[in-house]
């Protein structure tokens, strides 16, 4: 494994995530069954952490109410970046960014924020509930 990403990994595998390797050396994918599917990239000096939302095929029908609920989301995020697919391949990801090297409490903030972000900013949303699965 990357050694940028050994520190962040056994942070998160204390958490509970399942740890999965991925063909590129410098990214895995971390599972929890509450928490969801994250994307984790050696980047920069730190880490990219991203998450992928499947969204419904109402994305296609109402595009403009659905980017205007990812603006929303956008304007009000902590710490993530929430971003809109095509229309060709449409869906909803949220990035967010860790740039240093670890520290367990400041990695700990950062994943309390991003969590924040994940839960409350999606699933308590209302404008873009109905666009996720």
């Amino acid at each position: 494994m990357n050694p940028v990403l050994n520190e962040f990994v056994t942070h998160l595998e204390f958490l509970g995530y399942e740890i999965v390797p991925q063909e590129e050396e410098n990214s895995v994918l971390a599972k929890h069954q509450t928490h969801g599917n994250t994307f984790v990239k050696a980047y920069l000096s730190g880490v990219l952490l991203q998450q992928y939302w499947k969204v419904t095929d109402k994305v296609r029908k109402k595009r403009h109410e659905f980017l205007e609920a990812v603006n929303q989301l956008n304007a009000a995020a902590h710490l993530v970046t929430y971003v809109a697919g095509s229309d060709d391949n449409p869906y909803l990801r949220m990035d967010g960014l860790f740039l240093g090297t670890y520290d367990k409490k400041k990695f700990g903030l950062f994943l309390e924020a991003y969590m924040f972000d994940t839960n409350d900013r999606i699933l308590g949303n209302e404008s873009i509930r109905s666009f996720v699965m």
